[in-house]
């Protein structure tokens, strides 16, 4: 409790000494993992069509490779508010289209823990607005750092918590949360079901859920300063602190960010006595329709950077590796380039994953990434990684292409 009154304190003090009179707008540090699985919840499509096609080719010939083809989509109705508030439910569903092939060859990323297709309550909230404060409580999307939605499969990530925004100071947004279950491709069990958050962290027994506050301010131009402290009884708790800063020369658009993510177990350590400490940098540059882009993220714990429930923060993490995969000590590095030709975007990026032993974990991959919006409605993407285990003298190409159709 002492770490987030001091995370409520260095924001508040900000607040005071930092404020601005003009209001101005967050700049968001977008890593690849964020960008290719960013999914705006509902803003802009009520309901949605999506064909997916995933394929794993291993590079050791004694493993199968494994492949899976769907149609999904979900269906959205919600209510009007009434005195500010108002109810919303999503249905979400997936068919397996993978009749040609063996069902020991399925990937079953698309689909639930038995390789097939379903059906479930993806999203049911009652949302409330009342000044400057939003309340939401049920199943919902949730995007931040160590929660998020990472829509990179057939359905994204959903959670079921209660979630509290307030922005009653100038320029700084509030949130306090409690997260007890999470449905999506990367609760490990279960696509199709919500998950107790503690099974979901490897636990076998029940914490109580995960505790989440934060504080986000955008009262300088050209900067952003956010503050995240996440809490699993008995697990473990998170500190992740962001600054970004944006800056211009001549035509060109300079976007520099800084990272600090640190986990420490808690309390009977039912996971053990973890402990991590991550830094990391990142430098984006933009100049007309072309982004350059550079990453390094170290890690200086005992235990290595700590995962996430979701994609993760990390500047470095890719299509398949983050520096959490690690699993101990080490660092990480990408650097690539973007193109973005009005509706079609281009890019490639390379990146090395290494433990402080290099014979515990050598990685590298290469992402060729391309989408296509084609209209508001109808959009393409296309990604293919290419993995190399170094150590292993093996690795595995992934291919994935997901095509979404809004209905409105």
């Amino acid at each position: 409790m002492k770490k987030l009154i001091f995370l409520f304190a260095i924001s508040l003090s900000l607040t005071k000494i930092l404020a601005a009179d003009m209001v101005n707008e967050q700049i968001d540090i977008t890593t690849i993992r964020n960008y290719i699985g960013d999914v705006q919840p509902l803003e802009h499509t009520k309901a949605q069509i999506r064909f997916g096609f995933l394929n794993l080719n291993m590079a050791d010939e004694s493993l199968n490779d494994t492949k899976s083809f769907a149609i999904g989509g979900h269906l959205h109705l919600g209510s009007k508010r009434w005195h500010g508030v108002k109810v919303s439910f999503e249905s979400y569903a997936v068919k397996d289209l993978t009749l040609l092939y063996n069902s020991d060859d399925t990937n079953r990323d698309f689909f639930d823990s038995q390789g097939n297709g379903f059906i479930t309550l993806s999203q049911a909230f009652i949302d409330g607005k009342f000044k400057n404060t939003t309340i939401k409580l049920g199943r919902q999307m949730i995007n931040t750092p160590h929660l998020d939605s990472d829509d990179i499969r057939m359905m994204p990530n959903y959670f079921q918590a209660f979630v509290i925004k307030n922005s009653d100071f100038k320029n700084l947004e509030l949130t306090v949360a409690k997260v007890d279950k999470m449905a999506g491709w990367e609760n490990g069990l279960d696509s199709s079901k919500f998950i107790d958050i503690e099974k979901v962290a490897g636990s076998d027994k029940n914490s109580d859920g995960l505790y989440m506050l934060s504080a986000v301010y955008n009262g300088i131009e050209d900067f952003n300063f956010q503050a995240w402290y996440y809490y699993l009884r008995d697990l473990y708790d998170i500190i992740y602190l962001e600054i970004v800063k944006e800056f211009k020369v001549n035509q060109a658009t300079f976007t520099l960010g800084l990272q600090y993510d640190r986990s420490n177990g808690i309390g009977s350590m039912l996971l053990g006595d973890i402990g991590s400490s991550t830094y990391g940098i990142t430098l984006h540059t933009h100049y007309s329709g072309l982004q350059l882009l550079f990453a390094y993220n170290k890690d200086l714990g005992k235990t290595g950077a700590i995962g996430s429930f979701g994609g993760g923060p990390f500047f470095t993490s890719l299509e398949d590796q983050t520096i959490d995969a690690i699993g101990e000590k080490g660092d990480a590095w990408i650097i690539g380039c973007e193109y973005n030709f009005k509706n079609f975007k281009l890019s490639t990026i390379y990146g090395s994953f290494q433990a402080k032993n290099k014979e515990i974990y050598n990685v590298t991959e290469t992402d060729f990434i391309s989408e296509y919006e084609i209209s508001n409605r109808f959009s393409v993407t296309l990604a293919y990684a290419m993995i190399n285990d170094k150590n292993l003298n093996n690795g595995y190409n992934q291919l994935r292409f997901i095509m979404n159709y809004n209905f409105w």
